[in-house]
């Protein structure tokens, strides 16, 4: 994130790795979307695939390197802007980057052995740099056929030990009157070929092991962040912004501009398109599990109706009810003054100035856009309620699909302490957008308490 350069002191000496003679730098934009497509299907495979803080690093790393911002790929910009560690924090006693990336290069290793990944184009971290470097996939593989004719071709010697499959015994191209001399004078001897294969059996069971823990974090996820909301007694309450309002409020409306479009929206009791969608996705899920539901709009809510039951507040800025629960929490949303510029700030860093964007830019213009998950506990009655909310409206689309994607709210995991499912948390995510509509939402930081 382009506003952690301003702590250039705190980037750790790194010798970057010098770049192999067939290393390839993606040149154009269709480079760099063939990497972003090989990096999704490394994150989709077992050895990625829902664990907990390795395709945040491994995620993170790419972005960055694709968007030229290398400098960043440090240990301590990476412990503060991937795990949320303290700026002045000792990396000498928290190795939790070193350990990460060094976790990354076995499941990279592991992901490129297989044999249905060996033509893929190639992300890789080397040793000694979290700068990733990229190989293009051949252009074409060997036949079956061309691997047996250079097998067949190869002396016997070279055809001792293991050939490809589970046996020890030689390979059937040869006879084993020809394979008796390999086997008394071959260089693998028969020890170090049983210990191979029992190399191979422990690498096959941690692989197992592994793949089994990583499908146990969506689930535990998905209820430590939900079970609050679906056990709680009584109907869930969802309450969209009123935009009406919000447009009766802005005085930077001319003249009665703002009472004319308030009243034509009233008359229509309209909201955000993308609010809607956000609504609607969580409507849907509410569904699936026979929790019931009632829609209000923000204007209509009162406190004492929050007080009742579980609440789902959709929208930030428009939405008072989500202004006045965020305002005093670490992750809030401010206004720069004299702008349209909003943020969500970080109040234990707010010199940082926060995760902004420009509202005052076309729609079709953004870049980016950031938003604020947040599961609050009422202080008085102990209900829980759960914030849903953008800077902008592709923000809270974002942020609902976070909260509507188990392998999403596994992130959370990386960082939340046991049985979070009681503890009030927060989270701040950023999604890439492209032709006004939301990428896929990431994790950039989160408290809980």
């Amino acid at each position: 994130m382009a506003h952690f350069k301003r702590k250039a002191e705190l980037a750790n000496p790194m010798i970057d790795v010098e770049p192999h003679s067939g290393d390839w730098t993606p040149a154009t934009e269709a480079d760099r979307k063939t990497i972003y497509v090989q990096l999704e299907r490394m994150l989709e495979s077992p050895l990625f695939r829902n664990s907990k803080r390795y395709p945040v690093l491994l995620r993170y790393l790419v972005e960055q390197s694709l968007e030229g911002n290398r400098d960043l790929l440090k240990e301590r910009l990476l412990g503060v802007t991937v795990f949320h560690r303290p700026a002045d924090y000792d990396t000498s006693e928290d190795t939790i980057v070193r350990l990460t990336a060094g976790e990354v290069r076995k499941r990279i290793a592991q992901y490129y052995h297989q044999p249905e990944h060996s033509g893929e184009l190639r992300i890789d971290l080397r040793p000694g740099s979290y700068v990733p470097v990229f190989n293009r996939a051949p252009e074409e593989r060997r036949t079956v056929g061309e691997q047996e004719l250079e097998v067949a071709h190869q002396p016997p010697t070279e055809l001792n030990g293991l050939n490809g499959s589970d046996s020890l015994e030689p390979s059937s191209s040869i006879s084993r009157a020809e394979a008796a001399p390999a086997r008394r004078f071959g260089h693998v001897p028969r020890r170090l070929r049983w210990l191979a294969a029992m190399a191979l059996v422990l690498v096959a069971s941690a692989a197992s092991i592994l793949w089994w823990q990583s499908r146990q974090g969506p689930e535990d996820a998905d209820r430590q962040i939900w079970a609050p909301i679906l056990n709680e007694p009584g109907q869930v309450r969802l309450v969209l912004p009123d935009l009406s309002a919000t447009l009766t409020q802005n005085q930077d409306l001319p003249g009665n501009q703002a009472s004319q479009v308030s009243a034509l929206l009233r008359m229509g009791e309209m909201v955000n398109y993308r609010d809607s969608l956000a609504e609607s996705g969580i409507v849907a899920f509410l569904a699936k599990h026979n929790k019931p539901y009632a829609l209000e709009l923000s204007t209509q809510a009162t406190y004492p109706d929050l007080q009742r039951g579980a609440s789902v507040l959709i929208g930030g800025l428009d939405n008072m009810w989500t202004m006045r629960l965020t305002e005093p929490l670490r992750f809030h949303f401010v206004r720069f003054p004299s702008s349209f510029v909003y943020a969500i700030e970080d109040r234990r860093h707010p010199e940082l100035g926060g995760w902004h964007v420009d509202l005052s830019q076309a729609p079709d213009h953004a870049s980016e856009d950031f938003a604020l998950v947040a599961r609050i506990f009422d202080q008085t009655t102990g209900r829980p309620v759960l914030v849903v909310a953008g800077l902008g409206a592709n923000g809270t689309t974002a942020a609902a699909q976070f909260l509507l994607d188990p392998a999403r709210t596994a992130e959370l995991t990386a960082h939340a302490p046991r049985n979070w499912q009681r503890l009030n948390m927060e989270a701040v995510l950023r999604t890439q957008i492209l032709d006004n509509h939301a990428g896929p939402p990431h994790l950039v930081a989160c408290e809980f308490w």
